[in-house]
């Protein structure tokens, strides 16, 4: 439970900076919704981690049936917990449940100016069948188009649905019961279930292609994301001419982002624990995290725009230099430079072949990643204030216009869309 509890979480999150990329920086607030830190005892601190440990329950095995009940103050508890340790440090979570309805309220920091900008984030849910409705969303005071959030609350509560592991949720006064089936590819069932209908099987079939070429690979040796790119893009340029050139890198792109970030894509309709591709180290310039970067970069573009992947991006890096691993200009090269490929590789059916058949008679990592030299990293946010201030200062925008620079250099982009 706590992988669904996590992966709701990162919905909630791009939810955010997919409405802040669309325009709406000035709903910021300069306060946050929920004012005070939630207040931990000691024993309560000792039952949320023997929570954490016990759910689910050990010696379960795939498709057993589980469930919990938990009070108000226990929702909120392991709520705030879960939130923290995965989404950020400073956030806040507040739950009140009721007759059939929960109201969720929740504030984030903003990492670059996280003094004074919150992002406010509101919702109520309410029993609707097997699963709960979303509605009455809300950021930062001011109503999200219904439009909008009835588009996203479907597709996430349908992929969740999809996986016919969530048999019942249950709101009442002082009181959160879920029912559920153990399935230890539960976060992988979520994530296949946002895949339209029409494009899983393209999906599968490179998926298959992938398993098949690393399937003699020793366990825990890494591999290059330059050859899995060139395997699968060369397989794409190998089909007929009356498949969709588009649709074929779009496939390629997300299965890849998917086996990179260790979640491999699984047709939600399957009930068994078919095998999937053993996770390796995928590397680029000798780095996992690199690889990471470009390929969930190119796998937003093809679902969400070029615009919001830039986001992200810019999100994570001040995330990370408020508190994480520190900002890095090496990570922004390789989020260009894979939003860079998926823009070539889906933007017409000419310019995907092109691609393709590019990549078929050769591909080297100089190719498609600029080189990292002197791109600084590790910048914690005093340091990378101090150096660069924001997106709109001149050296900021000196070191993205070098990147930029030395993607346009490279010899997959030099090529006419």
């Amino acid at each position: 439970m706590r992988r669904v509890i996590l992966t709701v979480s990162w919905l909630m999150v791009l939810l955010i900076i997919a409405v802040l990329t669309l325009g709406s920086l000035v709903l910021l607030d300069h306060e946050p919704l929920i004012n005070h830190e939630q207040s931990v005892t000691t024993a309560e601190r000792a039952w949320i981690k023997q929570w954490l440990a016990n759910n689910p329950p050990r010696r379960k095995r795939i498709g057993d049936a589980v469930s919990f009940n938990l009070s108000e103050r226990q929702t909120n508890l392991i709520a705030n917990t879960l939130l923290k340790q995965f989404v950020q440090e400073r956030g806040r979570i507040a739950v009140t449940l009721k007759q059939q309805r929960a109201q969720v309220r929740m504030s984030l920091a903003l990492p670059w100016n996280s003094d004074d900008s919150f992002v406010n984030f509101s919702f109520d849910l309410v029993e609707n069948g097997a699963l709960p409705q979303i509605e009455k969303a809300r950021l930062a005071g001011l109503p999200l188009p219904s439009t909008l959030v009835q588009m996203l609350a479907d597709r996430t509560l349908a992929a969740i649905e999809s996986t016919q592991s969530i048999q019942h949720v249950s709101l009442q006064n002082d009181q959160l019961e879920v029912h559920y089936l153990w399935r230890p590819d539960l976060l992988e069932r979520i994530g296949s279930g946002f895949v339209a209908n029409a494009a899983l099987p393209t999906l599968l079939r490179y998926q298959r292609d992938l398993s098949a070429a690393l399937v003699t690979l020793r366990r825990g040796r890494s591999v290059q994301l330059v050859d899995l790119l060139k395997l699968l893009f060369t397989k794409a340029a190998e089909q007929p001419d009356s498949a969709d050139p588009v649709a074929e890198n779009q496939a390629v792109i997300l299965v890849l982002a998917a086996y990179v970030n260790g979640h491999p894509i699984r047709d939600p309709a399957d009930t068994k624990t078919t095998r999937l591709p053993y996770a390796h180290p995928v590397l680029l310039r000798q780095r996992q995290d690199l690889g990471q970067h470009f390929m969930t970069s190119a796998a937003l573009v093809t679902q969400g725009g070029d615009t919001l992947s830039g986001m992200i991006g810019w999100y994570k890096e001040m995330s990370d230099a408020n508190g994480g691993s520190g900002f890095s200009f090496a990570d922004m090269a390789a989020n260009r430079a894979g939003i860079r490929l998926a823009q070539r590789a889906t933007a017409s059916p000419q310019s995907a072949r092109q691609i393709q058949q590019r990549i078929a008679t050769g591909l080297i990592e100089d190719d498609f990643m600029p080189s990292l030299d002197g791109l600084p990293e590790g910048m914690d946010q005093q340091a990378f204030a101090a150096s660069f201030g924001n997106q709109n200062n001149p050296e900021y925008q000196r070191m993205i216009q070098l990147i930029d620079q030395r993607i346009n250099a490279a010899r997959l982009f030099q090529m006419t869309p």
